[in-house]
């Protein structure tokens, strides 16, 4: 008979990221777009994704810091079952779509936060709280791996099949049920729910914004970075369809392979330098590798959306670590979902922004203009994270 165990809980989130972000649907923009929705339409469905999940994230985490990380992993599935049965039976129709992201947003919104601190809380139940940074690097390697396999799976569909990769999200995420239901629950959770409010809830995230305002600073200093960093991740799609489906396969496995790579290289830097130390150099490099979009080349393209993925699979373990030393675990998944939120913030203005200047601009000059943003903004951000570093420490 299988036994609930927190050490047991740890490959178990590892199966529910890959069955949950199995990154089947990764090219969301290309299905659309076969559809007969315009780039505006797309970007639009965009912005309405990440307006919900600005409204939804922060109540969401509360659910998981009331209650419990299971129920919230479980609501995450079911509105991934349903938002992907809407997109099935949308035809092309904006505002089923529209309705679709909403509840994807959801999804997004009850995860988001609660699996990580899932994770943290586990870890420390079982007594390999000193291991978190290995264990989370390889729990990021396996979600970058997944996602990348799912593309790579993808591009076999992508000359007008897309509709398959719903299906088959629809049972994967059924499968993701039953890993969390094996899953067992934090005994801390436990003891801090019977008087855990969600008033109270409120009360403690309150006290942590006046005695440490400079973390919420933090967070949104590398959620607006961050967010600028992995722009030409999305828009690539744009003219990665200009290959074979063969040809994309080989190219997402290529970057599955650069990314479990560049996750590796994470857990490593992690030991010996801080995310303050880290982030500026990734930065730097990213606005480097942007400024090649001058050469105008598919192999150039293809290159930067290479390198620029791969810093950005560098960046979010590190990241993730420091952010967990910082928060109380009473209101972790809240404080959790306000870093998402914070990202959704970001990207409901950047995303609609990016893919408007594109219209107008070519992605030739957004992107030359973007890399030079980010070498221009990582003397600030050497700075500036230094300081907030010595605040929070």
């Amino acid at each position: 008979m299988f036994k609930r165990t927190y050490k047991r809980n740890i490959p178990l989130l590892a199966g529910l990221e890959f069955t949950s972000y199995f990154g089947i649907t990764s090219f969301w923009i290309l299905f659309f777009i076969q559809n007969g929705l315009s780039l505006l339409q797309i970007g639009l469905l965009e912005s309405i994704f990440h307006g919900t999940s600005l409204l939804c994230e922060i109540p969401s985490g509360m659910l998981a810091d009331r209650f419990s990380y299971k129920t919230n992993l479980y609501l995450a599935r079911l509105a991934s079952i349903v938002s992907s049965i809407l997109i099935l039976f949308g035809q092309g129709n904006f505002w089923i779509y529209a309705l679709a992201m909403m509840v994807n947003a959801w999804s997004y919104n009850f995860d988001s936060g609660t699996s990580t601190a899932f994770l943290y809380d586990s870890a420390v139940e079982a007594g390999q709280k000193d291991r978190y940074l290995y264990i989370s690097s390889f729990l990021s390697g396996v979600a970058e791996v997944t996602r990348t396999l799912g593309t790579v799976v993808a591009g076999l569909f992508i000359h007008g099949a897309l509709a398959w990769t719903y299906l088959i999200a629809i049972g994967l995420s059924s499968l993701s049920i039953l890993l969390i239901f094996l899953m067992k629950e934090p005994e801390s959770k436990s003891d801090e729910r019977e008087h855990l409010t969600l008033k109270r809830i409120l009360v403690v995230v309150k006290q942590e914004w006046q005695e440490k305002p400079v973390l919420f600073y933090w967070m949104m200093a590398y959620q607006l970075v961050g967010t600028l960093m992995c722009m030409f991740y999305f828009y690539y799609q744009q003219k990665i369809s200009d290959l074979a489906g063969w040809q994309v396969s080989l190219v997402m496995l290529i970057g599955s392979l650069l990314n479990l790579f560049a996750v590796y290289v994470a857990s490593q830097i992690g030991k010996k330098w801080n995310s303050n130390q880290v982030f500026p150099i990734l930065v730097v490099l990213t606005g480097l590798a942007l400024l090649f979009v001058v050469i105008g080349t598919p192999l150039a393209y293809l290159l930067i959306y290479l390198l620029t993925n791969g810093l950005y699979a560098v960046y979010q373990p590190i990241y993730f670590n420091d952010l967990q030393g910082y928060l109380p675990s009473s209101v972790r998944a809240t404080m959790l979902s306000i870093n998402s939120m914070l990202f959704s913030l970001s990207m409901i203005v950047i995303f609609p922004l990016t893919g408007w200047l594109i219209d107008h601009w070519g992605l030739v000059a957004v992107f030359l203009v973007l890399g030079l943003i980010l070498l221009l903004t990582s003397p600030i951000l050497i700075i500036g994270l230094k300081r907030m570093g010595k605040v929070l420490d």
